[in-house]
């Protein structure tokens, strides 16, 4: 008995030293989760936050307290650095490197003056050394051209018609505007120019081309099938999508649905782990994300069956993990997405976005917020993820999309002619897969190029970007997050249709029914490192996707019980270039750059129409594919017009 109580005597003397040093944040992972709190107990921790979703917990820890935990039998992992930001949501460009001023991608047209808005980027003053502008489509003569009212000198060339105008001025204000008064009635179309403002140190800006009609119409819907839905009353009623971002500013198109009935019964700050009734949303960017998926406004009270957003009548859930630079820390993110299991059933989240992509930490069956979305997609929660804005090199997909299950979205840009698919191409910046584990990633692509959007004007998106916005609250974005919430919301009136499809039938029926990027000679334009399976189409993939596919089901839950991962089919060759060793269908070898693919077409019809009829008759082993798949395709959509 005395060398009994002896050892609980220092035993207690031993757990009282565990708490001199100073503690930080750690998550313990075990393999019964019900053991933990106990474990804490005996150390005096603190349990600061419960994940039974990954049979984890929160604590603070000391040093040595730590070493005595990973010692103990059932813990899995004692990790450190939490605090450490992670899921950062990408961006576009770095506004390190940015010229300090910007033209604005929208032209003001009044009358007979096109009046270019010249924003301030970063507070740092600079000079304004010249404008250059050349008419591309016809010639309509310049009376005046004027900087904040101050009429400059300019000239033009007899041979090309460009005109130069000399400027040097000092710009410090938040907004220049350079006014051009044409001696016609009428001014051009900003399609009609080319613009470009020359500052220091050679830092130039360029006036971007523009829609046609860039009032309130947001196109996409018309690119991915979605507009035809709209018109048939498919809007995705009832169907939750956990938007899990930097929050959500209450504007009316974001809070009703099409019959101006409240759609986001609950919110959830995760940063403060509070049910709330509104969420703010500082950054911006999960207004926008959330506008592009949901946005009940229609394009204009002369079409009341077009809408802004894909899934105009979808239950809204924000989710808010991110601040207001579009950073996240790792309890933030693990609380959130507890949050949606807790809450799936109640508020029918069938839907989770996730337009954030983190340079990987960990391999993707390792990471805790991985773990976390698998488990979410396990119990029947599509996760759609952004891959990322990393490119073009290879390798540079960004977690969660690295998660194999999962959706993980890249963008295609339509070059602002929605009418007109053939330059339509995949941009530079979005990232390029294999995963590090050499899955296949991008899964598909989605209009992800000036995607325009719902923003408050104070948020941090619209100071950082004031050159973007097109009018009060109201901006154009570039990215895969972008691209990202647009399958969000497609997928969402696919459950609309078919509540009872799983997320592995939902991903095999978009991906069957993609429309890749194909060369005249039969070749895949892009490698499916960069295009995946394909442009989304998300009327094809009601209609004739094939929900049965090859998706890692049946070793699904041994990875979630940790008894095995796998790798993808991808490698590396001698020169650490990545590789897809026998896959059916050839792709180009040449590295399309920023700009259209010569004689590209997307899709399997678009492609075998344009073929001679004797290549269509007797194709070639490379054209077979192409139009074995033609002539499915036509069958199955026989079939289903004929139920």
């Amino acid at each position: 008995m005395r060398s009994t109580n002896k050892f609980a005597f220092a035993s207690g003397l031993f757990m009282a030293s565990l708490n001199v040093a100073a503690q930080e944040a750690h998550l313990i992972q075990s393999n019964n989760y019900e053991t933990l709190p106990e474990l804490l107990k005996q150390i005096d921790a603190p349990l600061t936050d419960a994940f039974p979703l990954i049979s984890a917990v929160g604590t603070r820890l000391t040093e040595a307290q730590a070493d005595w935990l990973a010692q103990q039998p059932g813990i899995i992992r004692v990790i450190d650095n939490v605090d450490d930001a992670l899921g950062d949501q990408d961006s576009d460009d770095n506004l390190d490197t940015a010229c300090p001023y910007a033209g604005s991608i929208k032209l003001n047209v009044e009358q007979n003056q096109l009046i270019w808005p010249i924003h301030a980027r970063i507070k740092r003053p600079t000079r304004l050394h010249g404008l250059e502008i050349t008419q591309t489509t016809g010639d309509a003569e310049i009376r005046t051209i004027a900087l904040d009212g101050r009429i400059q000198t300019f000239t033009q060339s007899e041979e090309t018609g460009t005109v130069t105008v000399p400027i040097n001025a000092k710009l410090s204000d938040r907004e220049h505007r350079i006014t051009i008064t044409f001696a016609g009635s009428d001014a051009p179309n900003q399609n009609d120019l080319d613009m470009s403002l020359t500052f220091d140190n050679d830092c130039e800006t360029a006036l971007s081309p523009a829609y046609t009609d860039q009032d309130s119409n947001t196109y996409f819907n018309d690119l991915i099938g979605a507009s035809s839905l709209h018109k048939q009353g498919i809007k995705a009623q009832g169907v939750g999508i956990a938007v899990l971002d930097s929050g959500l500013w209450s504007h009316p198109d974001l809070d009703h649905n099409t019959d101006a009935s409240n759609r986001v019964p609950v919110a959830y700050d995760a940063i403060r782990d509070l049910e709330v009734a509104t969420l703010t949303d500082e950054s911006g960017h999960g207004t926008h994300i959330t506008s592009v998926i949901a946005n009940s406004a229609t394009i204009s009270a002369d079409e009341p069956s077009r809408y802004q957003g894909v899934a105009p009548d979808a239950l809204i859930i924000p989710v808010k993990a991110f601040d207001a630079n579009g950073k996240a820390q790792l309890f933030s993110l693990l609380r959130a997405l507890q949050w949606i299991a807790d809450n799936q059933a109640e508020h029918n989240i069938r839907v989770l976005n996730l337009s954030f992509a983190s340079k990987p930490r960990w391999p993707y069956w390792l990471d805790p917020v991985n773990q976390a979305i698998i488990q979410l997609w396990h119990r029947g929660v599509t996760a759609v993820a952004a891959v990322g804005n990393s490119g073009p090199d290879p390798i540079t997909i960004g977690a969660p999309a690295n998660i194999p299950y999962i959706i993980g979205v890249g963008a295609y840009t339509d070059s602002w002619t929605p009418d007109d698919p053939r330059d339509d191409f995949v941009p530079l910046f979005s990232s390029q897969g294999p995963t590090p584990l050499g899955h296949i990633k991008p899964d598909i692509i989605a209009p992800g190029g000036h995607i325009e959007g719902l923003t408050p004007a104070e948020s941090r998106l619209a100071q950082d970007h004031p050159d973007f916005m097109l009018e009060t609250n109201r901006i154009a974005m570039t990215g895969t997050s972008q691209a990202a919430g647009v399958v969000s919301g497609a997928i969402a009136l696919m459950l609309q249709i078919s509540p009872e499809l799983t997320p592995d039938e939902i991903k095999c029926k978009l991906m069957s029914s993609a429309k890749p990027g194909v060369l005249p000679n039969g070749k895949l334009a892009y490698s499916p490192l960069r295009q995946g399976a394909g442009m989304i189409d998300i009327a094809r993939a009601i209609s004739i996707g094939n929900k049965l596919c090859a998706n890692g089901q049946d070793q699904l839950l041994k990875e979630i019980n940790r008894e095995v991962f796998f790798t993808g089919p991808a490698e590396l060759d001698t020169d650490g270039s990545p590789f897809i060793p026998n896959f059916p269908t050839p792709f180009s070898t040449a590295s399309p750059g920023d700009t259209p693919v010569k004689d590209i077409a997307w899709g399997v019809k678009e492609h075998v129409e344009r073929l001679q009829e004797a290549d269509v008759l007797r194709p070639n082993p490379l054209q077979s594919t192409w139009v074995e798949r033609y002539f499915n395709e036509i069958e199955l959509l026989k079939s289903v017009s004929n139920q």
